[in-house]
C-alpha cells in the first residue's frame, strides 16, 4: 500500500522554473468548447475548473490556435489577438484557485485541416471557411487530400504569430506556454523526414522553425519564462525519424534553448508505413482499446537512457493508454518519466489525484478506453471532448449536484449501466431508491462483454460496471436481485418515478428449430456463451451467425485453436455499435487467423446437431458441435405501456429504448436524474 510519504506519485518535483506539487499532469487535450471565435465559454471554465480541483500538480488547457487559417475544429480555442487575455484570466483563475499549477497549448494546423469534411474541399482548404491545408512539401496529405505547400514568408509570420500567442497568455497568468510541436500539425510535420523534403529555403533546416518559434517567444517572455514544448520524439514510421535521430539531431538544439521539460509523443498522423506491424504509428498517439497499456514506456526509457548518454538533463512527461495508479507509478519509475501526462483518464474521472492523495485509490472511475465522446460527436467530428462514462464532464458547472428538499420514492428496474448511474446519482441527491435486477448480479451486458480468453485489455470494459457496484455499494443503495420488476410490483410499491432499464433482448431470426436448439443446448446466445465462457462450447467445429456482433466471439474462439465458421445474412460486415472503431484491429486478426465473414449467407433451419445454409443460392448441411447465435440487439420494455395511466411518471433510459452503448445509458440516467 502506498503512502502520501512513499507514493512516487505524490512526490513534488522541481524544474529549472516550476514546481509541481505531484507528479500527475492534466494533458493539454483538445476540448472543442470555445465559442464560434475562439473566446472560452462558461463551458470551458467548468471543465478545466473540474480537472484543476481533482487535484492534479498541473492542468494545462488543450491546443489553441494562433491563427485563423490554422484551426481544425470548429469550436478550438484562440489566442488570435489581446482581446482574448481576459477571458483566458477565467481559466488562469480557477485553475489556480485549485492549487494547480496553469499551462496552454499553443498549436497551429498544418496539414490537418479537412480532418472531418463531408463535403468536397478545394485543393488546399479545410472544411472551416478560412482555413488552409498545407504542409512543408504536400506530400502526405492528412485532412484535405490536395494540400498547399507552406510558402516561406508563411513559416517567417507563424513564428510571430506563435510568440504573440505565448506573449499573451504570460500576460493572462499562465505559469507556462507548451506548444503541439506533434501529430500532423505544421511544427511535426516540418520536422518529419518524410513530408519536409525538397524544400530549397531556409526550413529544410527541418527543427528551424520549432527553434525560431521558442527563441522568439523567450524574446517576447523572457528566457525566465517556462517552456514545454510537446514533440513527437519518434514518427514510427518506415522512412520516418526514430528515437536516436530525434536523440542526435533535435534534442541538443531543445536543450540549448533551455526549456523545462520535454512533453513526449511517439506517432503521427501522416498517411505513412508504420515501423510496427502491429501498433500502427497513430496508435501511439492516443491507443485505441487494444494497444498496450503503457505503450510509451519503453520509448521513453530509451529516451531517457539516450539523453544521458549525451549528457542532457531534460526532464520528461511521458503519456498514452494509462488507466490504473499502478501503470501511472509505472510510468514515473525508475529510469522513466518525470511527470505522467493524462487525456482520456482525465475526463473519465477529474478527481483521480485527488483519490490517490486521500487513498482512496479503489474509487477511481478508471477508463474503460471506449467511446471516448460518444454522445457529442468527436474532435474531429463536430463534436466536443467527451466522456462515456462520466456525463458530468463539459457539463461540470450544470450538472453539479444540488441536495434535493423533497425526496422521491424511485424505482429502478433493470441493474445495468444506465440503472446504476440513476441509483447513484439520485442517492446521492438525497432520494429514496430501490434498485431490481431480474438477474442475479449488478452489471447487466457490461458484466460479460468482455469475457474473452485471447483478445487483449478485455478487462478494462469491466471496469465499469465495478465502479458502479462499489458505489451503489458504498451509498448504501436497496438492491434486490432476482427480482423482475412487473406492473403489480410498481402499483403496490406506490414509487413517484420509476426507471425502466431493463435493456434489450437478442433479436432471435425466425428459423426453423432455433427455439428447440436453443432449449436443447446444442444453439446458445452470444450472451450466455460469454457470461459462461467460450471454453464451455463443447468439443468440435463451432458456428456462430451474426458478424456484426459476433466477430470478436469468432476470433477468440479462433486464436484458441477452434475451428470456426462465421456467417452473416448482410451483404456486407457492419460491426455492431458497441465494437466500433475496433473492428480494424479485429479484423485484422481475423484475417491472420484464417477466419474470414461469410456475408450474404441465409439459416434455413436448425437441427439437432446440424443446419443448414444457403450460400450463393446453394443449399449446404453443416455439421457443428455448437451454434452461437449472435443476431444483434431489440429493446426490452415490459413496464412502460402497462403503465399508462398509472399516474406514475415513467422514464426509460438506455437500451430499453432502441439498442446503443453503455455510455448513452450512462449519459440519459445522468441527465434524467438531474431532472427529477
Amino acid at each position: 500500500m502506498q503512502t502520501s510519504q512513499t507514493d512516487p506519485l505524490l512526490e513534488p518535483f522541481s524544474t529549472a522554473r516550476l514546481t509541481f506539487k505531484n507528479r500527475m499532469v492534466h494533458a493539454p487535450t483538445t476540448m472543442n468548447m470555445s465559442d464560434d471565435r475562439g473566446y472560452v465559454t462558461r463551458q470551458t471554465v467548468g471543465a478545466y475548473e473540474a480537472l484543476a480541483a481533482g487535484g492534479f500538480g498541473a492542468v494545462c488547457v488543450g491546443a489553441t490556435c494562433v491563427r485563423w487559417d490554422g484551426l481544425i475544429n470548429e469550436r478550438m480555442l484562440g489566442f488570435y489577438d489581446d482581446t482574448y487575455i481576459i477571458s483566458q484570466r477565467e481559466l488562469v483563475e480557477v485553475i489556480h484557485n485549485n492549487d494547480a499549477l496553469a499551462g496552454i497549448q499553443l498549436f497551429y494546423g498544418g496539414l490537418i485541416p479537412g480532418v472531418g469534411a463531408t463535403f468536397p474541399l478545394e485543393p488546399g482548404k479545410g472544411w472551416i471557411p478560412g482555413t488552409v491545408s498545407w504542409g512543408p512539401s504536400g506530400k502526405y496529405p492528412i485532412g484535405n487530400q490536395q494540400p498547399g505547400v507552406v510558402p516561406t514568408e508563411t513559416y517567417r509570420e507563424l513564428v510571430e504569430a506563435y510568440a504573440q500567442a505565448a506573449r499573451r497568455a504570460k500576460e493572462a497568468g499562465y505559469d507556462y506556454v507548451s506548444f503541439h510541436f506533434c501529430h500532423g500539425s505544421l511544427p511535426h510535420v516540418t520536422l518529419s523526414l518524410l513530408e519536409n523534403q525538397g524544400r530549397n529555403d531556409e526550413y529544410s533546416d527541418r527543427f528551424l522553425f520549432c527553434e525560431q518559434i521558442l527563441q522568439r517567444t523567450q524574446e517576447l517572455c523572457g528566457k525566465d519564462f517556462p517552456l514545454i514544448p510537446r514533440l513527437v520524439c519518434d514518427e514510427n514510421f518506415v522512412g520516418g525519424y526514430d528515437l536516436d535521430y530525434f536523440i542526435e539531431h533535435y534534442a541538443p538544439r531543445l536543450h540549448a534553448l533551455g526549456i523545462d521539460a520535454l512533453d513526449c509523443t511517439f506517432g503521427s498522423m501522416l498517411p505513412a508505413q508504420s515501423r510496427d506491424p502491429e501498433v500502427s504509428s497513430g496508435e501511439v498517439i492516443g491507443g485505441g482499446f487494444y494497444v498496450p497499456n503503457l505503450v510509451a514506456l519503453p520509448y521513453i526509457k530509451r529516451m531517457r537512457e539516450g539523453l544521458a548518454a549525451r549528457g542532457i538533463a531534460m526532464p520528461l512527461m511521458g503519456s498514452c493508454n494509462i488507466n490504473t495508479p499502478e501503470q501511472m507509478r509505472a510510468m514515473v519509475g525508475d529510469g522513466a518519466a518525470d511527470f505522467f501526462a493524462s487525456c482520456r483518464q482525465s475526463l473519465d474521472d477529474p478527481d483521480f489525484p485527488r483519490k490517490i492523495t486521500e487513498g482512496r485509490e479503489e474509487e477511481i472511475r478508471k477508463s474503460t478506453r471506449t467511446g471516448a465522446s460518444l454522445l457529442a460527436g468527436n474532435i474531429f467530428g463536430k463534436g466536443v471532448a467527451g466522456s462515456a462514462q462520466n456525463a458530468a464532464f463539459s457539463r461540470d458547472r450544470e450538472y453539479r449536484l444540488v441536495p434535493t428538499l423533497q425526496p422521491k420514492k424511485v424505482l429502478i428496474a433493470g441493474g445495468g449501466s444506465g440503472g446504476m448511474e440513476y441509483a447513484i446519482t439520485a442517492r446521492q441527491i438525497g432520494h429514496d431508491v430501490t434498485l431490481y435486477e431480474k438477474g442475479g448480479e449488478l452489471g447487466g451486458v457490461m458484466a460479460w462483454a468482455g469475457n474473452y480468453r485471447t483478445l487483449p485489455n478485455m478487462e478494462q470494459i469491466a471496469y465499469q460496471p465495478d465502479w458502479h457496484k462499489l458505489m451503489i455499494a458504498k451509498l448504501g443503495v436497496d438492491v434486490r436481485l432476482n427480482t423482475e420488476v412487473t406492473a403489480d410490483l410498481v402499483l403496490a410499491e406506490k414509487p413517484d418515478i420509476v426507471v425502466v432499464a431493463t435493456g434489450a433482448v437478442p433479436a432471435l431470426p425466425d428459423v426453423a428449430g432455433l427455439d428447440a436448439a436453443l432449449a436443447s443446448g446444442f444453439a446458445r446466445t452470444i450472451d450466455r456463451v460469454l457470461r459462461e465462457g467460450p471454453e464451455t462450447l463443447p468439443e468440435g467445429p463451432i458456428v456462430v451467425w451474426g458478424s456484426g456482433e459476433g466477430i470478436e466471439l469468432a476470433l477468440d474462439l479462433a486464436r484458441a485453436g477452434r475451428q470456426v465458421r462465421l456467417l452473416d445474412a448482410a451483404e456486407r460486415f457492419v460491426p455492431a455499435a458497441y465494437i466500433g472503431s475496433r473492428s480494424k484491429a479485429v479484423l485484422n486478426w481475423a484475417g491472420k487467423a484464417g477466419l474470414e465473414t461469410e456475408q450474404g449467407v441465409r439459416l434455413e433451419d436448425v437441427g439437432n446437431g446440424s443446419l443448414r445454409i444457403v450460400k450463393d443460392g446453394k443449399a449446404e448441411a453443416l455439421a457443428c458441435a455448437a451454434l452461437v447465435v449472435a443476431p444483434g440487439r431489440t429493446a426490452h420494455d415490459p413496464l412502460s405501456q402497462a403503465l399508462r395511466g398509472s399516474g406514475i411518471t415513467v422514464q426509460r433510459v438506455g437500451d430499453a429504448r432502441t439498442p446503443r452503448s453503455y455510455g448513452n445509458a450512462i449519459h440519459e440516467a445522468a441527465y434524467l436524474v438531474r431532472h427529477i
